[in-house]
């Protein structure tokens, strides 16, 4: 197993927001947290309808990305998956791609295909990605781990997305979230290992997910001050609200913004000598 054995000396963390791509009024927060906030990195969607702007602003601003692969909303790039699209290559949603997910039984071939199709649009747009992680953390599922691992070493992408969510284990967290955050925490172990035995890096741990629609400057603070030595990643969603989108993309996206943005998590960051950092500073991503 290629793993990376580090010393830590200090709180190392990577500010990551997802689902740049996804449309102008999410680009426009996220590409605001990282120029006057302490956003990191983003995750990019290759099929998303905002991808041609965004990776422009990408290039324009130097913000580092990844590639947020994709299996579960849109359309694909490479047309019909057998058992999880339907004719047109319109993927079906979280909840039935999740179920499809975990029944096993999807065309591995052409998945393979999708995710290769995903990551070299990067290449095709003058991108660079760190990094990859998914959407909707389809990558946990057993399923789907190895031809994630094996897309990322076929393109040279060093680093992904720990498998291990970081955080309460589900007290105060409606329904909902809580079987989500369970469901995540059984297939990690195995996530983690395949990971790792195909030599890719990842950050110790991911913080954030338990903070999902919560993570306001309160709860961004409280855990920045609780953070512990290691090198982690900081799962985010900031983003302006968009009128066309569900309520996750209205107020809960906002209020992330301004919580990236705010003078009381940048202090916290400075008074405890957090160092800001990304997918492409882990100890073996060079």
């Amino acid at each position: 197993m290629a793993t990376c054995i580090t010393i830590h000396v200090m709180i190392s963390l990577i500010i990551n927001a997802d689902d740049l791509g996804s449309n102008a009024d999410r680009d426009r927060g996220i590409l605001e947290a990282f120029n006057a906030g302490i956003v990191t990195s983003a995750s990019l969607l290759a099929n998303g309808p905002t991808f041609l702007f965004a990776a422009a602003q990408v290039k324009a601003v130097g913000l580092p990305v990844g590639v947020h692969l994709n299996l579960a909303d849109g359309s694909t790039l490479t047309g019909v998956i057998n058992g999880l699209t339907d004719a047109a290559g319109q993927l079906p949603g979280k909840r039935i791609s999740r179920q499809r997910f975990a029944a096993g039984t999807l065309d591995a071939a052409a998945i393979r295909k999708e995710l290769a199709a995903q990551v070299e649009k990067f290449f095709n747009a003058g991108l660079h990605p760190d990094h990859l992680d998914s959407h909707q953390h389809c990558h946990l599922f057993p399923s789907l781990t190895s031809i994630v691992t094996d897309v990322a070493k076929a393109y040279g992408l060093p680093a992904m997305r720990a498998a291990f969510p970081r955080g309460p284990a589900g007290n105060n967290l409606n329904g909902q979230l809580a079987g989500e955050l369970a469901l995540y925490r059984r297939l990690a172990r195995d996530a983690q290992a395949t990971i790792l035995n195909a030599g890719i890096m990842t950050p110790d741990g991911l913080w954030g997910m338990p903070l999902l629609e919560r993570l306001e400057t309160c709860t961004l603070c409280r855990l920045l001050e609780e953070l512990p030595q290691g090198c982690w990643e900081l799962l985010t969603h900031p983003g302006y609200p968009c009128a066309h989108g569900g309520p996750f993309d209205r107020r809960p996206r906002l209020l992330e913004l301004k919580a990236l943005l705010s003078v009381e998590a940048a202090d916290i960051i400075k008074r405890r000598r957090i160092r800001l950092s990304t997918f492409g500073d882990l100890p073996c991503a060079f």
